[in-house]
């Protein structure tokens, strides 16, 4: 009996142990199952996710290589505006040379009154012109990266005193008063653009004194909190302006409204321009303004200190200049004359010669000091000359300046190149002739 009972526990004992090992085993085999399942599911995913990585290689690539066509194409039409915009500034500047050029040797002749009016009239007029060729120049040149900053010391007072001189007889005519204020803390001499400065200057106080009818026109320097930073600021009590035409003012091509361009003309490039300047100055550029109270235009620029220089541009010396032997190498017969007129008001009489060729011939046969040569002329360009010029054995090597209608910094990195001393953009200024004379003759 005992026996008995001992051999039922035994049973008992081992069917229990029986049903954990089935329940261990059916736990086991689902744990495999579900493994089973989610490694292929993981697999899938993984699957997927390689081809989508693939899949965003090649977009990305595809992208790559559009952005890259992209690159491209924008830089072509860069480079093609730019060219354009250069092919189209000497062609216009060359006749406006012809244009300045005769209304102000017609200027300097016995004039009537209402003749003089005429006359003065006229260059202002071509001035304009030529104003609103040199901005759209500029821009360009600012788009394409290809405007480069001076970095020289100046006469910081004397630049502002002479830009505000310009605007006094207008100041005067419309009956405004024009202030300008230096803070002591304002150095005289610093390093710097003084051109661009220079232009930023104009442009301010130009529109300022275009949209002030009465009242005040003012230029203030300052100081900023950051070293070796100056702020100024142009203002006026003119017309002002409300918020949505301060917010597209800094826009290349605006104008407040439709009205300011019928009312004051202008291509709405010189805030852009000045913006963008002021950008590679080191700086920026804000107004501050209110319709019908005026306007107050801030900018900034890095102004290290400088040295004072003691050089003095000295023209006065125009017997110096007239011992001279010069030879002007020029095909336009009107830019001849110019040319020609603007030296015998320095009491030079310079040879003529219509083509590089002529000129290559002349300074075989003569020594000159200085050589005037234009860059573009049929037969030999001015480049073509000056290069045959240098590889000369002369006895004397003359000065060559080149006179052009060409305007961009590669033209006179060209000039350069070929072995020219210096380049002055036309349309050709008497003080910009002589000066550079002066620098080389002083």
């Amino acid at each position: 009996m005992e026996a008995q009972q001992q051999t039922d526990a035994l049973t008992l004992l081992e069917q229990r142990w029986q049903k954990r090992l089935d329940r261990e085993r059916a736990a086991r085999k689902e744990a495999e199952r579900l493994l089973e399942e989610k490694s292929l599911a993981l697999y899938e995913r993984n699957v997927e996710l390689r081809e989508l990585a693939s899949n965003l290689e090649k977009l990305v690539d595809q992208r790559t290589n559009e952005l890259a066509v992209a690159l491209k194409k924008a830089q072509a039409a860069t480079l093609a505006k730019s060219e354009f915009l250069a092919t189209m500034s000497h062609e216009i500047r060359t006749p406006l040379n012809g244009v300045l050029g005769m209304a102000q040797l017609l200027f300097d002749t016995e004039l009537s009154e209402q003749q003089r009016e005429y006359v003065s009239n006229l260059k202002n007029t071509s001035n304009t012109l030529l104003a609103i060729i040199n901005d759209v120049l500029d821009f360009s040149k600012i788009e394409a990266g290809k405007l480069e900053l001076e970095s020289i010391s100046y006469d910081l007072y004397q630049l502002v005193k002479e830009v505000c001189a310009i605007f006094k007889l207008q100041a005067q005519q419309k009956g405004l008063s024009l202030q300008v204020e230096f803070n002591e803390l304002v150095p005289r001499w610093i390093v710097g653009d003084p051109t661009r400065l220079r232009q930023i200057l104009m442009n301010l106080l130009s529109n300022a004194m275009k949209f002030t009818e009465s009242g005040t026109v003012g230029l203030a320097l300052m100081p900023s909190v950051e070293s070796d930073v100056l702020t100024v600021c142009v203002w006026d009590t003119g017309v002002g302006m409300d918020e949505k035409a301060r917010s597209k003012l800094f826009q290349a091509f605006s104008q407040a409204d439709a009205s300011t361009t019928c009312q004051y003309g202008g291509t709405g490039l010189g805030l852009a321009i000045c913006d963008r300047l002021t950008t590679l100055m080191g700086g920026r550029i804000w107004v501050e303004s209110e319709q019908h109270k005026g306007s107050r235009f801030y900018f900034t620029f890095a102004a290290p200190r400088g040295k004072e220089s003691s050089q003095e541009i000295r023209v006065e010396t125009i017997k110096s200049l007239a011992e001279l032997k010069v030879l002007l190498v020029e095909d336009n017969a009107i830019n001849r004359l110019v040319a020609t007129k603007l030296l015998q008001k320095l009491n030079i009489n310079a040879a003529i010669a219509v083509d590089g060729l002529e000129a290559v011939a002349m300074t075989e046969k003569a020594a000159y000091d200085l050589i005037l040569m234009d860059m573009q002329m049929p037969n030999m360009d001015g480049l073509t000359a000056t290069q045959h010029i240098r590889a000369m054995n002369l006895s004397k090597r003359p000065k060559i300046i080149a006179l052009t209608a060409n305007a961009m910094n590669e033209d006179q990195e060209r000039c350069l190149a070929a072995g020219m001393d210096d380049f002055i953009s036309k349309p050709i200024h008497f003080d910009q002739l002589k000066q550079t004379l002066a620098r080389f003759y002083p």
